[in-house]
């Protein structure tokens, strides 16, 4: 494991220095002219379009369909042989680069269930090298009305729901969006909002706490944290980034950039709409409040935060949204956006009531560390079992000192040594931050706890001083879901083979076997541990 600090600037100072000794003329962005901010933005159509679907996506938003997946798209997130029917918006990669002096960073949000490390580091070699970017962030939504890009959930258990040509797709378009971002600087300045989601919802339902999200998983001990809640844990932080152009006097708003802590699964499993849910509205409403282009990046989400159990009062009613409709999507989104635009207008206008840039930062200082790779035990016996018969994405490898390690076999005990284990000891994801003037960003390849998101934040702040925080789940990887390591239940995965045969009835351990969303689709107990020294490290690196 390695820290990668790339603040130092080598290569502009060397560009300088080269140009004055020979005499060139050298081309410079507004941040290496005058040290300043500035930034770009981009956005891709990446919705997957299938050959039966081509005429439904020309139907649902009048332009030429460009095919780019085969028949039929598998939906993400719940069950398997979920096959799209149509289309209700568009999946996007939406980014921006921000650069001042030595320092050029790309962070893209792209509408999908998760995205491995392998696709990511391929996105970032396709990235031209005259976009100069030193650092880039690649961050899933986690929307789970889209198509299978881990690969979970095929039509059956033991297909693979992966379209690889998809796959190639959306790394070129990412790329792509990157160049264009970084060939587009202009001058802004940012700012920075963070509200609370307090009253978001109505506490109906007994996991709802009135947060806007449903906590539907009670770990072992959150009682004892969060009694008032029956031990339910939410993050309520919606923090904004907002960056606006700084020609003249024009502050107009390139992109705003919101941060919010939920899965977006409010359709359900029924749905079989391609949808980018309740962000797509967040969006909408944002850019149509601001223009430029609106980024939802989600937060920490793990141990089941989302809106499946929540309710939301329709304003046209009075009455709570329908669960499981577009409209109630609609609602959601549009308050969480509300929720943003109202803490970033408090920031950004001045007593008069326009805006000001005052309170906007036009040279705030930005620093960058990864850790990478960082090693993860892999102790999830079904995660071997699904990278052995290629479910998983077969262009991601494990390791096993250091050294990629494709090869699989049959370590369980007769009559289970049948089942087939990819043998490869590590995982390799990384962990990074990031520090843009008054904010910070920890960026993890997990579905993170709320309560260690909150030990990250805290983190961030007293090592930086940064005023507000910001937590990029599912960054640059997706390894499944981060629970306190004092918190792991063991159970599923040592009953794997016997789950695994359809016996287990036969367990040891049987009936007390946990096989919740939050054990079954978690690498084993050393993500914890591990994510968080390489965090630290991290946060320790800017």
């Amino acid at each position: 494991m390695h820290l990668q600090d790339l603040r130092l600037g080598s290569r502009v100072r060397l560009l300088l220095l080269f140009s004055a000794l020979l005499g060139v003329a050298l081309t410079t962005s507004p941040a290496l002219a005058d040290g300043s901010l500035s930034v770009g933005t981009c956005t891709r159509d990446i919705t997957p379009i299938s050959p039966g679907l081509a005429s439904a996506y020309e139907a649902a938003f009048g332009v030429p369909a460009v095919v780019n997946h085969s028949d039929p798209v598998y939906m993400a997130g719940f069950g398997n042989d979920r096959q799209a029917t149509g289309y209700n918006d568009r999946l996007w990669a939406r980014g921006v680069v921000l650069d001042r002096k030595d320092s050029r960073v790309a962070i893209v949000s792209i509408d999908l269930v998760g995205y491995f490390k392998n696709e990511v580091d391929t996105i970032r070699a396709l990235v031209s090298p005259s976009s100069e970017i030193d650092f880039v962030i690649v961050s899933s939504t986690h929307q789970h009305e889209g198509p299978d890009t881990l690969g979970l959930w095929g039509p059956d258990e033991t297909t693979t729901g992966i379209d690889y040509g998809y796959l190639d797709f959306v790394n070129a378009a990412v790329a792509d969006c990157v160049d264009e971002a970084s060939a587009n600087l202009e001058k802004a300045r940012i700012y920075y909002a963070t509200a609370n989601s307090a009253g978001l919802s109505l506490g109906l339902d007994r996991e709802d706490d009135g947060f806007g999200v449903a906590d539907g998983k009670v770990l072992e001990g959150d009682e004892a944290l969060a009694p008032g809640t029956e031990g339910r844990i939410v993050d309520p932080t919606i923090a904004t980034m907002q960056l606006a152009a700084r020609n003249g006097s024009s502050l107009e708003v390139l992109a705003t950039l919101v941060n919010f802590g939920s899965h977006p699964e409010s359709l359900g499993s029924s749905n079989t709409m391609i949808t980018s849910d309740f962000p797509h509205y967040v969006r909408e409403r944002i850019e149509a409040e601001y223009g430029g282009v609106a980024i939802w990046v989600a937060g920490d989400l793990g141990v089941l935060q989302g809106p499946l159990d929540i309710d939301v009062e329709d304003p046209i009613t009075g009455m709570p949204a329908v669960r499981r409709t577009f409209r109630f999507a609609e609602v959601h989104g549009t308050q969480v956006a509300e929720r943003a635009i109202e803490a970033i207008d408090a920031v950004r206008f001045g007593s008069d009531g326009r805006p000001s840039p005052k309170n906007g930062s036009p040279d705030p200082d930005i620093s960058y560390s990864a850790v990478d790779p960082v090693a993860i035990r892999l102790d999830n016996p079904y995660f071997r079992f699904f990278t052995a018969i290629g479910v998983l994405d077969v262009r991601r490898s494990l390791y096993t000192n250091g050294v990629p390690d494709d090869s699989v076999g049959f370590p369980f005990p007769p009559p289970f040594d049948v089942i087939p284990q990819a043998l490869g000891e590590d995982l390799q994801t990384e962990v990074s931050a990031v520090r843009i003037g008054k904010g910070a960003i920890a960026a993890v390849p997990t579905e993170l706890d709320p309560q260690i998101g909150a030990t990250y934040r805290q983190a961030l702040v007293d090592a930086t001083g940064a005023e507000h925080s910001f937590i990029f789940g599912l960054g640059n990887d997706q390894i499944g879901y981060q629970v306190p390591f004092a918190k792991f239940d063991p159970s599923c995965s040592l009953c794997a083979p016997f789950i695994l045969a359809g016996v287990s009835q036969l367990c040891p351990l049987f009936p007390n076997i946990d096989c919740n969303t939050v054990f079954q689709n978690n690498a084993g107990p050393d993500v914890d541990p591990r994510v968080t020294d390489a965090m630290h490290e991290a946060i320790d690196g800017l």
